[in-house]
């Protein structure tokens, strides 16, 4: 009888001492949330982590951009542009981030905000060929086809190895000879 008295006691012991450890779990930092969040493919998950994030830093520029990120994926652009907005205002110099809110901008169909803040980019580093390329499709887009080649041209002159940039350039040498026009050319009424 003891025994079964000092087991009871021992299984009531253990069963306080894992309850004490649950409830000692340390806490998840902000470094922590953004690797998780890293790590995993489903997008829902990726928010919570990013939210739970900013709970913890509401001012951790990395958790804004990747939550932003991470929203323009999902479709969620206009969502992806508050963040952005914050981070901006946060790092109001950091032109990675205006180059997200241009690529945002432009799954949203708004290309003329998308040239602006590719603009932006181009202002402080003229040389930014992902901005050249971006906006030259943006450019595109809005059937300007004379603009976006010369972003193309520049983008080739600074890198001139960019396959990306010179199928896309090909491609547009292709619909200007389909159409038999360059719309935006100060000669296009002459063709």
């Amino acid at each position: 009888m003891a025994e079964a008295d000092d087991s009871a006691k021992m299984n009531k012991a253990k069963q306080k001492e894992s309850e004490a450890t649950e409830g000692t779990v340390e806490p998840e930092d902000v470094k922590q949330l953004l690797t998780k969040a890293g790590k995993t493919d489903n997008y829902e998950d990726k928010q919570k982590l990013y939210d739970k994030a900013l709970t913890l830093d509401p001012l951790h520029l990395d958790a804004w951009i990747q939550k932003g990120f991470a929203l323009d994926r999902i479709g969620k652009s206009r969502e992806a542009l508050a963040c952005y907005d914050k981070a901006l205002e946060i790092d109001p110099e950091n032109s990675g981030i205006r180059c997200l809110k241009g690529f945002a901008f432009n799954n949203l169909k708004e290309f003329e905000k998308s040239i602006e803040s590719y603009d932006e980019v181009l202002k402080v580093n003229p040389d930014d060929i992902f901005s050249l390329h971006q906006k030259g499709s943006a450019l595109e887009s809005l059937g300007k086809y004379g603009e976006a080649m010369q972003c193309y041209d520049k983008a080739l002159e600074i890198d001139p190895t960019d396959v990306l940039i010179r199928e896309k350039k090909l491609r547009l040498l292709e619909v200007i000879y389909k159409k038999g026009t360059l719309t935006d050319s100060p000669d296009s009424g002459f063709n």
